[in-house]
């Protein structure tokens, strides 16, 4: 049973088996984000299919001094109106060193994690949760936020100060990212060299 949910938050894009330091990032040095990314983006409604939820959306924010706040709400029906079934928060902090060396027209930019959440948005998937002691937590509650970070959760762990490197194109105020931007989780420690353009995350 516990394979079975750690299979299906891996298919929901939750967690990685390994991140990795940047070496161009010391972990104390955050360079403040270009004035022009800081704000609050969103993507639209995705289909998405594990644990019952059907459909995801995903919001990221970034403030002026480089903090950042990523989540991913799921939901059971198909366009994002029900109420959320999970919701995955990641924040942090980010630099952005500058242009990636193999394609000038993307940003290099680098995710250090402070803290991952998962929140549990029903009672049968909160008692799925507690049932499989997941991350070794057994007291989750319906809307009730815990903390992941630095747990061991079936085969992976999310490490607070692990840096995931990513990339970014800034089109007239909507972002897209890195192919395997899924929750700031690469499952390879590899920089991606191409944006996702199926996903937009759009300035609110």
């Amino acid at each position: 049973m516990k394979l079975a949910i750690a299979s299906s938050i891996l298919a929901l894009g939750l967690v990685s088996f390994a991140c990795k330091d940047d070496d161009n990032n010391d972990g104390q040095t955050i360079d403040n984000i270009p004035n022009q990314i800081s704000g609050d983006y969103k993507t639209a409604c995705t289909e998405n299919s594990a644990l019952g939820l059907t459909s995801s959306t995903r919001e990221l924010s970034f403030s002026s001094v480089g903090d950042f706040d990523r989540k991913e709400v799921y939901f059971a029906n198909d366009n994002c109106t029900d109420v959320a079934g999970l919701t995955y928060r990641v924040v942090g902090t980010v630099s952005v060193p500058g242009k990636l060396p193999e394609n000038a027209e993307l940003d290099v930019i680098n995710f250090q994690i402070g803290e991952a959440y998962i929140t549990p948005g029903n009672k049968v998937l909160a008692d799925t949760l507690n049932a499989t002691s997941f991350c070794g937590v057994k007291d989750w509650a319906v809307n009730v936020e815990k903390s992941i970070a630095d747990l061991q959760c079936n085969d992976f762990a999310i490490k607070k100060g692990e840096v995931i490197q990513d990339v970014y194109d800034d089109r007239d105020g909507t972002l897209f990212f890195g192919k395997k931007f899924a929750l700031l989780l690469n499952e390879d420690d590899a920089r991606p060299t191409e944006v996702d353009l199926s996903l937009p995350y759009n300035k609110q």
